[in-house]
């Protein structure tokens, strides 16, 4: 739970019981920081230019043509080794076992969001008009009608070749950090449910995307709610914010270090998007990321920092990440 909740995110957490207590389908987004949430009812969408397809709730609609592609620019590898310096001395310290540390890239663009929301696949996809547009491979929670809450961190990326596969199921590095992130996302589900377990570890799963595509770690892990969950539906999120699969562990520490360590804040950017259909919630971490600032486009990414991360390896994974899962045709 975050150590002080702003007027903004109790009001945004009040109006969701609300809304989970009639069983009112919603859509809502959390900024990382928790500084600008964002509810809307299903009727409210439409006025606010706000779409989203998630498993339950499809949008296939094309009004734009295909997206020209995205072209990344050159950030500077001394600039991002500052940053790693940052989070590796406080890694040295104890400060912290893991960091998620990101960078915005900008990238060359001369299409819309919208166009790239349309001709994107992937499990999530937001566009929040002038805003961002994300195509997202995760889940954060979700919760069914018995109020069983489920979670499925992501941690380990690499390409989806053989040496991908192998260097993902025998990396230390990579088993460390998902370890790490499992026992921290276990630890907060444990605040707001009971017996909470794992039921799968360290699965690999393709993330379809283009480019070749890429193979991620991924590991379910639930737990019991109680009974009255949707009427306290905003309050047990704010529990588990920010996201630890994309902040780190211990969750305060870390807070601390990726502030000081990053370019800027990070804004919607690894905050979380969420549909509650008036019975049950599903919701993504949002990342694959591309938000618009005036006329200019960054592409956000980054990566899990441990004891054995190279800055090497991690401005290499974050540049990997910079692409748009196009939609088959």
């Amino acid at each position: 739970m975050p150590d002080t909740i702003s007027p903004q995110l109790r009001s945004w957490a009040e109006r969701l019981n609300g809304f989970g207590r009639l069983g009112q389908p919603c859509f809502f987004l959390v900024d990382f920081e928790l500084e600008r949430p964002q509810l809307w009812s299903l009727d409210e969408l439409g006025p606010a230019g706000v779409r989203f397809s998630f498993p339950a709730h499809a949008d296939h609609r094309i009004t734009s043509a295909e997206p020209p592609p995205l072209v990344p620019r050159h950030i500077s590898p001394r600039r991002y080794e500052q940053a790693f310096s940052i989070v590796r001395a406080g890694i040295q310290r104890g400060d912290s076992f893991l960091v998620n540390l990101t960078f915005p890239t900008p990238v060359a663009y001369a299409g819309s969001l919208t166009s790239l929301f349309e001709h994107s696949q992937a499990k999530y996809r937001i566009l929040y008009p002038g805003n961002f547009v994300c195509f997202s491979p995760e889940t954060f929670v979700t919760v069914d009608a018995r109020g069983y809450i489920e979670t499925r961190p992501m941690k380990g990326t690499a390409p989806n070749t053989p040496a991908g596969r192998a260097y993902l199921l025998g990396s230390q590095k990579e088993v460390a950090e998902h370890a790490t992130i499992v026992d921290l996302m276990r630890n907060d589900l444990s605040r707001i449910a009971r017996q909470v377990n794992v039921t799968e570890y360290r699965y690999l799963r393709p993330i379809e995307s283009g480019g070749g595509g890429l193979l991620q770690t991924s590991t379910r892990l639930g737990g019991q709610l109680p009974g009255d969950w949707r009427s306290r539906l905003g309050d047990l999120l704010i529990e588990l914010l920010p996201a630890g699969s994309v902040s780190g562990a211990p969750k305060s520490a870390t807070l601390d270090l990726i502030r000081r360590a990053e370019i800027d804040r990070r804004g919607y950017y690894c905050g979380i998007g969420g549909y509650y259909d008036g019975n049950t919630l599903d919701s993504c971490v949002i990342i694959r990321y591309v938000e618009q600032v005036g006329g200019a486009f960054n592409f956000r990414s980054g990566g899990g920092v441990t004891a054995r991360s190279t800055p090497t390896e991690e401005y290499a994974e974050l540049r990997a990440k910079i692409r748009v899962p196009r939609r088959e045709k």
